[in-house]
């Protein structure tokens, strides 16, 4: 049996009928090299975001830079995370965000109240407070 030859309503190119597919992304019936040409583009952008996040991750390091200053870089990020930060809403209240597990929560200096954080329940640190 003869295949009747259609033309492609997406590039315009003649196929056999039966080589005819419905592509989800087309949305439509599509030839084979319509098909071959999006998986072609879709392996070009992922090759390129790959090299793009390959970029990224290779920051270079000042000449000089080791082991030492790997950890000193590391412990002041962890030093960073621990300080209380905390914005006034009142006299009396301040919206407190839990070092240990950044849960955000209102605070009250008059009454000390919550006692603990309500998620974790890890004591509220009043002494190193920032305003």
């Amino acid at each position: 049996m003869d295949a009747i030859k259609v033309k492609c309503k997406k590039c315009g190119r003649t196929a056999n009928s039966n080589e005819y597919v419905l592509d989800p992304v087309y949305r439509m019936m599509v030839c084979p090299m319509c098909i071959k040409d999006r998986r072609m583009g879709e392996k070009v952008r992922k090759e390129v975001e790959a090299q793009r996040e390959a970029a990224k991750k290779e920051v270079p390091k000042a000449p000089g830079w080791d082991q030492e200053d790997e950890y000193l870089a590391r412990a002041h990020k962890e030093k960073a995370n621990k300080i209380v930060k905390v914005e006034k809403l009142d006299n009396e209240r301040v919206k407190y965000k839990c070092p240990y597990c950044n849960y955000v929560f209102v605070y009250n200096f008059v009454k000390k109240s919550p006692g603990r954080c309500p998620f974790c329940s890890s004591n509220i640190a009043t002494s190193s407070i920032n305003f």
